[in-house]
């Protein structure tokens, strides 16, 4: 009898401590398990498995523990009942001790199994799901609002977006164009802010309506620190010319000099004109402005022709005047004086390398000048021809139409509407990544109120 209930406890503690070794070794095997491959796994999935199994493991440990403990009872029960001698009684004490401490610390490891269960379950709860960027854009519509009038190249812009972004969004949604002009932007830009969205299902289509424009116009509604980019389209080539007849051939040749030359601008009140001016006091140009003339490409042409003035700023001149003018780059007729829009935007324009000695603005104004005017051409630059959304958009839904923008620009059948739009491959139009702009809009911030002080001291 004593016998047999020793072998009973001792194989029950045997069984409870080979079963906690299995428990913590995670399987039947306490040998190393082999590193598995690189695939895609669902961690969060297995770990919860690994914590129930460890669970089913622990309470199964304790129920035996505790059949174990009550048989060691019953055995010391009858022992003392018993005629049994002094060293069976011991021997049948030890055993109920024995088996008590392995109930004992049965019940703390099956405490712990729970409690780690319990956190696994939280954390699962807790976890964000996967997002499903094909089950949410399906059968949606996405709404490109162009803040001008059909027709236009923006709007020519818009529609191109239109027709191509879907495509490179999971779930293939519609798309339609919502043109809102009048008031050069301002009524798209507010009808935007009052309808828009922030479910990635609105798009703004912003030229017209942008940062400088907030600052300087009355009646605005819209405000560009409440949308983030999905990314630039494209960039103004904005160039300073100059034809054969001004003192000066490059904007360093007259800085500080006394010899006047000329520069044609359309009125007093133009945003264009405050930031000529503001260039001509920054670096002591003897700069004398002649008004009311033309802001196209067309009044440059004709400036040049009939040298009216002496110097042009045109934001596409760079690139259309060989095609206009054949000839006048290459001889010498024109020049160019100074780049002003980014400089990555310039390369060869099919007659004439960019001049090794041609100067950009940010290589001739202080580093707080340049701040300041790059702040003031926004509009030129990073906001002329942008795609816009709510900041308070989902991250996984920006993500994912920022990631179709991209995709969109190395779609060749769009990158031949580009071109035909442009006049310039995509590589070469200005393209923007979404954080560029988004830090040029700080930069923007960061100097609205001296941008708009500058603006205020040149313009009436």
């Amino acid at each position: 009898m004593s016998n047999r209930i020793r072998n009973l406890a001792v194989m029950s503690v045997l069984g409870l401590m080979m079963g906690l070794m299995l428990v913590a070794c995670g399987g039947d095997d306490p040998t190393a398990t082999p590193r598995p491959t690189a695939t895609p796994i669902d961690t969060g999935a297995i770990v919860q498995q690994a914590v129930q199994e460890a669970l089913t493991a622990a309470e199964k440990q304790l129920d035996e523990a505790t059949a174990a403990a009550a048989k060691a009872r019953e055995a010391d029960a009858a022992a003392a009942s018993a005629a049994a001698s002094a060293a069976q009684k011991a021997a049948v004490a030890e055993a109920l001790a024995a088996a008590e401490k392995q109930l004992a610390d049965a019940e703390t490891a099956a405490a712990k199994a729970r409690d780690a269960a319990a956190a696994a379950a939280a954390a699962a709860a807790a976890a964000p799901v996967p997002f499903d960027a094909a089950a949410y854009f399906k059968g949606k519509t996405i709404r490109v609002v162009v803040a001008w009038d059909p027709g236009n190249s923006i709007d020519a812009h818009g529609r191109a977006v239109s027709r191509f972004l879907p495509k490179h969004i999971p779930g293939n949604p519609k798309s339609i164009v919502l043109n809102k002009d009048g008031a050069k932007g301002t009524v798209g830009g507010n009808w935007w802010h009052d309808n828009s969205k922030s479910d990635g299902l609105w798009l703004f289509a912003n030229t017209g309506a942008n940062p400088i424009n907030q600052i300087l116009r009355d009646g605005i509604r819209y405000d560009f620190r409440e949308y983030t980019s999905v990314g630039g389209i494209m960039q103004r080539t904005t160039m300073w010319m100059a034809h054969d007849d001004s003192p000066y051939a490059r904007i360093q040749d007259g800085v500080g000099k006394s010899d006047e030359f000329t520069i044609a601008l359309n009125t007093q009140a133009d945003p264009a004109t405050a930031k000529a001016l503001a260039i001509a006091k920054w670096l002591d140009l003897p700069m004398r402005p002649l008004y009311g003339i033309g802001s196209g490409f067309a009044d440059y042409l004709t400036t040049m022709d009939r040298k009216d003035a002496h110097t042009y700023i045109s934001g596409s001149a760079w690139y259309r005047t060989p095609g206009s003018r054949p000839g006048w780059l290459e001889s010498g007729r024109v020049t160019p004086f100074m780049m002003l829009g980014p400089k990555k935007v310039f390369a060869n324009n099919g007659e004439i390398d960019v001049p090794a000695d041609l100067k950009h603005s940010s290589e001739v104004l202080t580093k707080e000048q340049a701040d300041l005017y790059t702040g003031m051409s926004l509009d030129d630059t990073s906001f002329y021809r942008g795609l816009f959304t709510r900041k308070d958009t989902k991250p996984e839904i920006l993500a994912v139409l920022r990631k179709a923008f991209q995709d969109m620009l190395a779609d060749p059948e769009y990158q031949k509407v580009y071109k035909s739009l442009v006049g310039l491959p995509v590589s070469e139009g200005g393209t923007l990544l979404p954080e560029e702009v988004n830090a040029q809009l700080k930069i923007w911030e960061a100097n609205a109120s001296e941008i708009k002080a500058t603006y205020d001291q040149f313009l009436p």
